[in-house]
């Protein structure tokens, strides 16, 4: 191998170090992009998250088989909403059980779930798990 062929090698391999190097400090690469949302000017409707697990629907606090338990009610009169806002209350903030049951009734019921956390509005896209597919 000649100097001249190991000098533009040698030079290749330093700009696609460096190439990777500046992809991998911008934030963007990092987390995927950015994505756009439809985000609705209004909500079907809106629950938000209650202490102990619970939910506010409606000014009503309702456990979470409460509340699946009025989603198959609107089923069955075949008013189901179309899109859901899951948000803080006032009393409570959302946790990862609050997230879990609301992503349960997502794939129930499906209607399009967004989450307000903390000002923060989140498309919510549950997918149901491998093992629970087999079942």
């Amino acid at each position: 191998m000649n100097l001249r062929s190991y000098v533009v090698r040698l030079g290749g391999a330093a700009m696609l170090a460096t190439m990777f190097a500046l992809a991998g400090c911008n934030g963007v690469v990092r987390h995927g992009g950015e994505t756009t949302v439809n985000v609705p000017h209004q909500y079907d409707m809106t629950i938000g998250a209650y202490k102990d697990n619970q939910f506010l629907l409606d000014g009503a606090v309702l456990s979470a088989p409460d509340l699946e338990a009025h989603f198959r009610y609107l089923q069955d009169q075949k008013q189901l909403p179309k899109t859901v806002l899951l948000k803080d209350s006032d009393d409570a903030k959302i946790n990862n059980a609050d997230l879990e049951e609301f992503a349960s009734l997502q794939l129930s019921f499906h209607f399009t779930g967004y989450v307000e956390h903390k000002g923060k509005l989140t498309l919510m896209s549950a997918v149901e798990s491998p093992k629970e597919k087999k079942k």
